[in-house]
């Protein structure tokens, strides 16, 4: 395993550290297995014969493990040693490539190192993300390329219930903390001479109760909600059913929630 490099308070305080989710995060986050499959056999058609690749905010290997297991040369870093202890568990014990406690916006690898890197959910929890992309362009070398899934709560119910939620709290709704729009990805990378294309999609689709989209947010299973109290969720929670019932209807409904997954790949030169 890859010497741990150290965290500073300022690396905490410009990207969200995902320590709370460690237990929980594949058990809320994974995708169906058929769209996994269908999302890594495109990853995998672009990395294939490139060489070494890097993916920050590997997290528990979700993305990262099944590369590798694809014959992708894999590296990782996060901010979270529990997320990356998860991923060694999840490997049988051993680290499976080398992996380290490190921060996207200040890389512990020579220029030009790998010949891709991957992004998944990862820069819209960056306030910087700036520096964390100008990171990337330079650990990737000429004739790489960067794979970047921005993630999101895509439009529809999740997303309307998800905002009356959070203007119910302290913290009030609040837009991601870092790159939000893709196209001002798309303008610094053309400004840096980097070329942008987008990889093939896949449609995930899947059924939400309106009980257990708002149950998700009392339990604080997603990063806006770890600075609530129990007590302010639960009784976010109960105003937020009272007025999703006015709006969508019983809560034991099921409505369908369907988003694009698409992968950009930036071509570095």
């Amino acid at each position: 395993m890859m010497p741990q490099v150290a965290r500073t308070m300022s690396d905490a305080m410009s990207s969200i550290v995902f320590d709370p989710a460690a237990e929980y995060y594949d058990r809320t986050r994974a995708l169906d297995p058929e769209t996994q499959a269908a999302v890594i056999d495109v990853m995998l058609r672009e990395l294939r014969g490139r060489g070494p690749c890097l993916e920050i905010g590997v997290g528990t290997g979700r993305i990262a493990l099944d590369l590798a297991r694809g014959g992708i040369p894999m590296a990782g870093v996060d901010l979270s040693a529990p997320m990356l202890s998860r991923l060694v568990e999840k490997a049988g014990g051993r680290a499976p490539f080398p992996l380290a406690v490190a921060d996207a916006m200040a890389l512990p690898f020579p220029a030009g190192a790998f010949a891709a890197a991957v992004a998944c959910h990862v820069l819209h929890l960056v306030v910087p993300w700036r520096r964390a992309v100008g990171e990337l362009l330079r650990v990737v070398r000429p004739g790489g390329a960067i794979l970047v899934d921005l993630g999101g709560t895509p439009p529809g119910v999740s997303a309307e219930i998800r905002r009356h939620f959070f203007e119910l709290t302290s913290v009030g709704w609040r837009d991601r903390p870092g790159l939000t729009d893709l196209a001002e990805l798309d303008d610094l990378m053309a400004a840096r001479g980097v070329p942008a294309r987008s990889l093939p999609a896949v449609t995930v689709r899947s059924e939400r109760t309106l009980d257990d989209i708002v149950r998700r947010l009392e339990d604080g299973i997603y990063a806006g909600c770890w600075t609530l109290s129990g007590e302010e969720r639960l009784a976010a929670g109960r105003a937020t059913r009272e007025w999703a019932i006015e709006r969508f209807g019983p809560l034991i409904r099921l409505h369908v929630v369907e988003a694009t997954i698409v992968w950009r790949a930036y071509d570095v030169r």
